[in-house]
């Protein structure tokens, strides 16, 4: 027999390529319709309290909670630099027991009375708190007269989670990769690691208000890039601050999910942060009426229309509580991304009006920086390495998992529960099938064959048919579906020479209608077009791989009213690879598959909570199941997939 494959564009009948990207952003825009229709009334003082208080209150609930204990920091001070003007002071301090947070305290040498303190996030910078950009805004910063606290996130300098043991080195990579990787688990749990690089910025306000020179009222926060990200986070958060600017990071969720190519982080996606309407405008005028300045780069490639639309929505809500001057929006001509002279000058000046109340014109300078190794904090250059009891982002993430799985109810799994967490439909649309092409081989016939699954989503199908009676029919789902049959080849001959109907099965976004690149990275590596679309999906509050499973029970109701197929023959699914996942969920919420064949996918959901990832792909699309919240496993669906 010859292997059949579509031909482009669904064999000529339907543009499939866009057709994913196109489903979501149907679904993001009536939401985005909403939430500014809902915007748009918001003129009332007290009525704008209550909406920042809803969207707090959302935004905490979303990442999974905070920490309800602030556990003693037991700061240690590892190292001192005496240069002109200013300290700097090499930190360690614990946000959570065994949790070690790496900083850099910078004091100015002549101190008259308390000060204003400014915590600063760093960007996914490999150096973190040590990269020169963000030395420059802590030296113009110090040099200003503020005490200045610049702290590593996780996965960024001296806080990699990941260590390989052997080697020393990340094991699962560096800064955003680590981030979308240490996401893997956290999504399984239904939470976001955001709460951590929080929750570790806010003990280190916490770390600023303690010290004797730090006046505790007059704190500012500020950061570049993921600390961009980070400063929206923490002013949503700790209603402690006191001014804020945030750079190269602000945008719409439209104006991100328009441009369609680069993708966010893993802790930069909040599930169903687009259906709720919790937009990055909503961080940031969360902090209304108090002084915000957000920081743009006119050749970033957060798109400058998505910045100042988001800054024309946050003015309004400044202009109705009566602060307008309040609220600014710094545009560095001609710069690409990152904290550039001209942001570092806006952020100086912006701080020294609202926390020192004087008017502050700086002249551009270009200070010397250290040596990364200069400022580190700890003896190996890694928190992991450095102390034996040392916890990491993935071991807290396995320590929620396994509350979860003690005070799960000791009741066996509900088809009715996964069917609904996955938001399977109860009513569909009738299925109307076409054949495409058929071709007659030795062996066996070949159809191919097309239908929506739901309105806008097209799914395609080779259906190979044994000549003679046909015993029974298998579904297979294999990587890259009607495009990766080669090496099954001999599976499907088996298959057929047993007399059953095969159908190879592509769901949305694969094979014969296979999504279009976004990305330069392939399959479900980081940055590749299956984790930019698997994340769209987790913003609406879904998954693709829900969505995908879906497809399959589509796919298992046409099987089963084929032509030529008997009635009462027993009908398989199997799976190999990541689409076993798909397959796995399908014939748990169906119940009555006959038999069941899974390969490739884990044990345990718990396998995605590891120091060191199986290779060095560090994020896997059909493990982002969010909905489950981590009260089913793999071994339940098992259970539920052979029983019915």
């Amino acid at each position: 027999m010859n292997i059949e494959k579509f031909s482009p564009f669904t064999d000529g009948f339907y543009d499939t390529g866009h057709q994913v990207h196109g489903w979501v952003m149907a679904r993001a825009k009536k939401a985005f319709a909403a939430e500014k229709r809902r915007k748009e009334n918001l003129v009332d003082p007290e009525k704008i309290r209550d909406y920042q208080q809803e969207k707090r209150e959302m935004f905490i609930h979303s990442i999974g909670g905070l920490p309800a204990e602030r556990t003693p920091l037991n700061m240690m001070e590892t190292g001192t630099l005496e240069r002109d003007g200013y300290t700097v002071k090499k930190l360690l301090y614990q946000s959570m027991p065994s949790f070690y947070v790496t900083g850099n305290l910078y004091l100015p040498h002549v101190v008259k009375s308390s000060i204003p303190g400014v915590l600063m996030g760093c960007g996914h910078s490999m150096l973190g708190k040590a990269a020169p950009l963000y030395q420059k805004v802590c030296i113009d910063l110090v040099h200003a007269g503020f005490a200045v606290l610049i702290i590593d996130s996780p996965s960024l300098g001296e806080m990699v989670q990941c260590l390989d043991p052997e080697t020393g080195e990340p094991a699962a990579g560096w800064t955003g990769r680590e981030h979308s990787y240490m996401q893997l688990s956290a999504s399984v749990i239904g939470h976001n690691v955001m709460r951590y690089f929080i929750w570790d910025a806010m003990r280190g306000i916490d770390l600023l208000c303690d010290l004797p020179v730090v006046d505790a009222e007059r704190i500012g926060v500020t950061g570049n890039s993921g600390g961009g990200h980070l400063t929206q986070a923490i002013i949503m958060a700790d209603q402690r601050v006191s001014a804020a600017m945030s750079c190269c990071s602000q945008t719409t969720r439209e104006s991100y999910l328009d441009t369609g190519v680069r993708s966010y982080d893993g802790e930069q996606n909040l599930f169903g942060c687009v259906t709720e309407g919790l937009d990055y405008d909503d961080f940031l005028s969360s902090i209304a009426p108090l002084p915000l300045r957000i920081g743009a780069a006119e050749y970033d490639y957060f798109a400058i229309e998505g910045v100042i639309e988001a800054y024309e929505r946050i003015k309004r809500i400044y202009q109705a509580c009566g602060a307008e001057k309040n609220i600014d929006l710094c545009i560095a001509k001609g710069e690409k991304h990152g904290y550039s002279g001209p942001l570092r000058r806006g952020c100086v000046e912006w701080f020294a009006k609202h926390l020192q109340g004087r008017c502050l014109k700086t002249a551009y300078t270009d200070p010397e920086t250290e040596l990364p190794e200069m400022l580190r904090c700890t003896e190996t250059g890694q928190v992991m390495s450095e102390f034996a009891d040392a916890r990491s982002i993935i071991d807290l993430n396995l320590e929620n998992w396994s509350i979860i799985r003690r005070t799960k109810a000791e009741k066996p799994a509900s088809r009715q529960w996964l069917k609904k967490q996955l938001n399977i439909p109860a009513n569909v649309e009738k299925l109307r099938p076409r054949i495409t092409r058929t071709v007659e081989h030795d062996t066996c016939t070949a159809d191919h064959v097309f239908f929506f699954t739901e309105p806008g989503i097209i799914a395609t199908a080779v259906i190979y048919r044994p000549q003679g009676e046909i015993s029974g029919a298998e579904l297979l789902l294999i990587p890259g579906g009607t495009e990766g049959q080669e090496p099954y080849k001999e599976e499907i001959r088996r298959l057929i020479n047993q007399q059953r109907m095969v159908m190879i099965f592509d769901v949305r976004g694969t094979g014969g209608v296979r999504m279009r690149a976004r990305n330069n990275a392939d399959g479900y590596n980081f940055k590749s077009t299956e984790f930019r679309v698997a994340n769209d999906h987790f913003m609406l509050g879904s998954s693709l791989a829900a969505k995908r499973a879906f497809d399959v029970l589509r796919g298992l109701e046409f099987l089963r009213t084929r032509s030529g197929l008997p009635e009462g023959a027993p009908t398989g699914l199997s799976g190999y690879g990541p689409p076993s996942i798909w397959g796995l969920l399908a014939a748990a919420v169906d119940g009555s598959v006959d038999a069941c064949s899974f390969s490739g996918i884990p044990e345990s959901w718990e396998q995605a909570f590891s120091r060191r990832p199986p290779d060095r792909t560090c994020i896997s699309e059909p493990l982002i199941l969010p909905e489950l919240r981590g009260l089913i496993d793999i071994g339940e669906l098992m259970t539920l997939a052979n029983t019915q």
